[in-house]
C-alpha cells in the first residue's frame, strides 16, 4: 500500500526520499525510535522533500507509514517484529506478520514504487574474517541489483571495511565521500575509515548531478554516497578501534561466535563512549536525511545560476566561505513625532521586529541567494534563542553551525529614530570570541581547501582570525574583510604581515578605515582626514581618498562605503583588464580610485542589512568574473533590495532571472554615466 501523499509526489514527479524502519523496530529502544523516526521524517521535509518511511504492518507492505502506523509498530513487542531483509518479505507478508525494513528490503521497495533516494543511518558490510566465514550483508548484493542511491555514514567501524568497499566495486557499485576532500569514506561514529573512495562530492549540486547521470544511464545497480557524522557527535578514531580489539580478543577468549559477535562489539562501543554512541546515532541519521533531501530536491529542480549563464564551471560549484557572526536582531523603530528620542529613561512608542542578523550569517544567506552556495561557520546557543534564530536561517546554511550548551545565543537590540537611521545597538557577542575558536576551525579544514574565496567579519577573536589566516595561506585563498564596527576593525592588522597580506579585499565605512589605518601604519590620523559632515560629498570623497592612499598598497581592493552617497573603490590597475586579479595572492600593483555614486531607492523600509547585502552582490558577480563595475552595479541592486525589505536579507532578492537582469543592465548604464574619477 503506498500513501495517497507519495502517489501524488510520485505522479508529479516532486522530490521523496524512503526510509528504512528497521530504526523503529531493532535500531533504538522506546521512545528514541519513535521521536528520532518522526525528526528524520522532519528534516526530510525541512529540505525540501517528502519522507516515505518502509515498513510492514500485518503482512501489508506500507510505503509512507502515518504517524500512528508508525507508532503501532513501534509499540508491538519486539519478538513479535521481524528485521525483514529481501529474503524475509515473502514469509513476512504470508503469515500477517509485522516487520522493520533493512537497507536491503527498503531499496528494493522504494524502487518497486519509483523512489530513486533512500536515507538510512549505515550500511551493513563483510565481517572481519568474512572471507572464511562468509558472512556478507544482503546490503551490499541488493546495492548491486537495484538502482537507489544510498544516503549513509559509510558502514560501521565493526565490520571490514577494505573487503566491503572491494565487495561493493565488485559490485558495480558507484561510492563517493561527500564533503571530504580526501575522499575518506566516514565509518559510522567516526568520520573516517581510513579507507578512500574513488570519488568526492563536495557539494548537493555536485552529488544531484551524478545522480541524475547514474539515473541517465540505466546501469541497473545502486549508488552509495559517504556522508560524515558531524564534527559535535564524531567518536574519538583511536579509541573505538582500540576498543574493538580489545572486544573482538575478548570475543574469541569468551568463545563468542557467530551472530553473538556483533551486539558483544556494539555493547563495547557503548560503554567506551558512555552512551554517546545512542546521541550520535540520532544525530548522524538526521544530518543523513537533511542531505539526502536537498539532494532529492536538487536532482527534481536544479539550480540555476543566478548571474550569468556565461559564469565558468569552477564559480558555478565552488562554495564561498563565510566566518563570523550570527545573531538574533530585535529592532525598534522609532515613530512619536512630538518628542525627540533621547536616551532619559522615558518610554517611547516604537514598532518592533524580530530577524535573523549578524554580519557573517547576512552576507552568508546573500550568497546563499545569489551566488546559490556558501558555506557557513558561525556559533549559537543551545537556547530558544537560537532556536528561533535557527528557524529564521535557511536550513542549507546550518550544516556548520557551532551549538554551545555554555555560551548563550548573541543577541542585538536596535534603536531606530524615526528616519530609519540606526541610533543604539546593544548585544551579548562573546559568544562569537569563545564558540569559533582555532580547534574547531581547523578540524573545518576541508572547507576552506574548497572554498574560492574566504569572508570574515570582525566579531572572531584575534586567534581565530590568526588560524583562519593561516589556512588561508595554506590553501594559497584570497580572504574578504568585513570590519564591522569601527572599534574591532583593526583587530587583524595586529597580527603579522605575513598572514595579513592574504587579506586582499576589505569593505570599511569612514570610520572602520580610519582605524585599519591607524593600526596598520601606528599612527594617528592626522586632523585634515578626521571626519567630514555626512552632506558634504566633495570633502567626504577627499578624506576617504586621503585615507586609502595610505594603505592601499596593502590590498588588492578597498571598497569605502559612504552611506547614501555611494563608494569609493580603490584596486589594483591588472584588475580592469582580468577582474580575477582582485583575488590574486601577489603583491598588488598601482591602484586605480573610483567614486559610484548610490542609484536612488525609493519606498526605503530598512537599513540594517543593505552593506552586507551588498557585499554579497559584489562577491557573487567577483566568483562570476564579471568586470569591477559589474561587480558594483550587482553590490548596488542587491543592497537596493534590502533596503526595501523588512528582514536584513530579503526573502528573495528577485523573482527570475529577466527581473535581474533587467535591474542589473540599467543600474550598470547609471554608473557608467555617473563614474567620477
Amino acid at each position: 500500500m503506498v500513501h495517497p501523499d507519495i502517489q501524488a509526489a510520485l505522479k508529479h514527479n516532486q522530490p521523496i526520499v524512503a526510509l528504512e524502519s528497521t530504526i523503529i523496530t531493532h535500531g533504538m529502544p522506546m521512545p528514541q525510535n519513535v521521536e528520532t523516526a518522526l525528526q528524520v521524517e522532519e528534516e526530510v521535509r525541512q529540505a525540501g522533500a517528502i519522507p516515505a518511511t518502509i515498513g510492514i504492518l500485518d503482512g501489508c507492505i506500507r510505503v509512507g507509514l502515518t504517524g500512528e502506523e508508525l507508532k503501532e509498530l513501534a509499540r508491538k513487542p519486539r519478538e513479535e517484529v521481524i528485521k525483514c531483509s529481501r529474503r524475509d518479505l515473502p514469509y513476512v507478508v504470508a503469515s500477517r506478520k509485522s516487520g522493520g525494513t533493512t537497507v536491503a528490503a527498503t531499496m528494493l521497495l522504494a524502487h518497486q514504487v519509483g523512489i530513486d533516494v533512500f536515507a538510512t543511518g549505515g550500511i551493513g558490510g563483510v565481517h572481519r574474517e568474512g572471507h572464511i566465514t562468509m558472512d556478507v550483508s544482503a546490503d551490499l548484493v541488493e546495492l548491486g541489483r537495484t538502482p537507489v542511491a544510498v544516503i549513509c555514514s559509510g558502514i560501521k567501524s565493526i565490520l571490514d571495511i577494505p573487503r566491503t568497499l572491494e565487495y561493493l566495486e565488485t559490485q558495480g557499485v558507484c561510492v563517493a565521500s561527500f564533503e571530504s576532500p580526501q575522499r575518506m569514506f566516514p565509518d559510522f561514529f567516526t568520520r573516517d575509515s581510513q579507507c578512500q573512495v574513488p570519488y568526492n562530492l563536495n557539494t548537493i549540486q555536485e552529488a544531484a548531478k551524478l545522480l541524475r547521470s547514474w539515473k541517465e544511464l540505466n546501469l541497473k545497480s545502486g549508488a552509495l554516497i559517504g556522508v560524515p557524522i558531524p564534527h559535535k557527535f564524531a567518536a574519538n578514531k583511536k579509541e573505538i578501534d582500540q576498543a574493538i580489539i580489545d572486544a573482538n580478543q575478548k570475543a574469541l577468549e569468551n568463545g563468542i561466535k557467530g551472530k553473538d559477535v556483533t551486539p558483544f562489539l556494539l555493547k563495547a562501543i557503548t560503554e567506551i563512549t558512555k552512551g554517546r554512541s545512542l546521541e550520535s546515532n540520532m544525530a548522524l541519521i538526521r544530518n543523513n536525511a537533511r542531505v539526502a533531501g536537498q539532494i532529492a530536491k536538487e536532482m527534481k529542480t536544479p539550480k540555476q545560476e543566478s548571474f550569468s549563464s556565461s559564469s565558468s564551471a569552477k564559480s558555478s560549484v565552488a562554495s564561498p566561505l563565510v566566518i563570523g557572526a550570527s545573531i538574533l536582531d530585535l529592532s525598534f523603530q522609532y515613530k512619536s513625532s512630538d518628542r525627540e528620542l533621547n536616551l532619559d529613561g522615558g518610554t517611547y512608542k516604537a514598532t518592533s521586529q524580530l530577524t535573523a542578523g549578524g554580519v557573517g550569517r547576512n552576507i552568508a544567506e546573500g550568497l546563499y541567494k545569489l551566488h546559490g552556495q556558501v558555506n557557513l561557520i558561525s556559533a549559537i546557543g543551545r537556547d530558544k534563542l537560537g532556536q528561533s534564530l535557527c528557524q529564521l536561517m535557511p536550513k542549507e546554511m546550518q550544516n556548520h553551525l557551532i551549538l554551545d550548551e555554555n555560551q548563550a545565543t548573541s543577541l542585538c537590540s536596535l534603536v531606530f529614530d524615526k528616519s530609519g537611521d540606526c541610533k543604539l545597538i546593544l548585544g551579548n557577542m562573546d559568544i562569537h570570541s569563545i564558540s569559533i575558536n582555532p580547534e574547531l576551525l581547523l578540524q573545518q579544514s576541508q572547507l576552506f581547501a574548497q572554498a574560492p574565496l574566504v569572508i570574515m567579519d570582525s566579531n572572531i577573536s584575534v586567534e581565530s582570525m590568526e588560524t583562519v589566516l593561516r589556512l588561508a595561506a595554506k590553501y594559497n585563498l584570497p580572504v574578504f574583510f568585513e570590519p564591522t564596527d569601527m572599534f574591532i576593525a583593526g583587530k587583524p592588522f595586529t597580527l603579522s604581515p605575513q598572514l595579513t597580506q592574504h587579506i586582499r579585499l576589505i569593505k570599511p565605512n569612514l570610520k572602520e578605515l580610519q582605524t585599519i589605518v591607524e593600526t596598520i601604519t601606528g599612527e594617528k590620523v592626522s586632523p585634515s582626514a578626521t571626519l567630514p559632515a555626512a552632506n558634504e560629498r566633495s570633502q567626504l570623497l577627499s578624506a576617504t581618498k586621503e585615507l586609502v592612499k595610505k594603505i592601499d598598497r596593502h590590498f588588492n581592493c578597498i571598497i569605502s562605503t559612504l552611506g547614501d552617497h555611494g563608494v569609493l573603490l580603490s584596486y589594483r590597475s591588472d584588475a580592469s583588464q582580468n577582474v580575477e586579479a582582485l583575488l590574486d595572492v601577489s603583491p598588488p600593483a598601482k591602484h586605480i580610485t573610483r567614486f559610484f555614486e548610490a542609484p536612488l531607492v525609493e519606498n526605503i523600509r530598512n537599513v540594517s542589512g543593505a552593506g552586507d547585502s551588498f557585499c554579497a552582490g559584489f562577491i557573487t558577480s567577483l566568483l562570476r568574473r564579471h568586470k569591477v563595475e559589474e561587480c558594483v552595479a550587482a553590490g548596488f541592486v542587491a543592497a537596493g533590495r534590502a533596503l526595501q525589505s523588512d528582514s536584513a536579507v530579503p526573502e528573495t532578492y528577485f523573482k527570475c532571472p529577466e527581473e535581474f537582469e533587467l535591474r542589473y543592465k540599467e543600474t550598470l548604464k547609471t554608473l557608467q554615466r555617473q563614474t567620477i574619477g
